[in-house]
């Protein structure tokens, strides 16, 4: 009989869902504390950011290129092996630069994940495109209630 891993799958899911909350606190620490120490990062444009210094330092920099972002995660799934799963989760982003133009985007991250001590952990995290806007429109934007810092 094969397990289920349903348990296992919604804490991937929660660990996907806190990853998104962090981009929307702006918490780098709390999203490089998602991954385990020698996780990978990978996002297009930028130099990929490996351990958890590094991916706090990735997300420090990309936030200080946007004021205004909102990550939304949507359908994803999780497949679970062990102590090792494989995810896909799609998003969208919204934001605007310093000076309000703003952007959009829609892509696709596919993740490999380990059971650590911590619990579930992002070891590798790549992220595509799959379509993307740029727009002068001005919007307002609200800080999260909860932002870090």
């Amino acid at each position: 009989m094969t397990p289920d891993h349903a348990a296992d799958r919604i804490e991937i899911r929660d660990l996907a869902a806190r990853f998104t909350d962090a981009v929307n606190r702006r918490a780098p620490e709390d999203l490089a504390a998602l991954f385990t120490e020698k996780g990978e990062w990978h996002v297009p444009g930028v130099p990929e950011a490996v351990g958890r210094e590094a991916i706090t330092a990735l997300l420090s920099g990309l936030l200080g290129n946007f004021p205004h972002l909102v990550q939304l995660t949507h359908s994803g799934h999780v497949d679970v092996f062990g102590d090792t799963a494989a995810a896909t989760w799609y998003i969208t982003e919204s934001g605007a630069d310093a000076s309000g133009n703003g952007f959009g985007f829609v892509g696709v991250y596919t993740d490999d994940l380990v059971r650590t001590a911590e619990g579930w952990r992002f070891a590798r995290r790549s992220f595509a495109f799959l379509q993307r806007t740029r727009s002068e429109a001005k919007a307002r934007w609200y800080p999260h209630p909860r932002a870090a810092g």
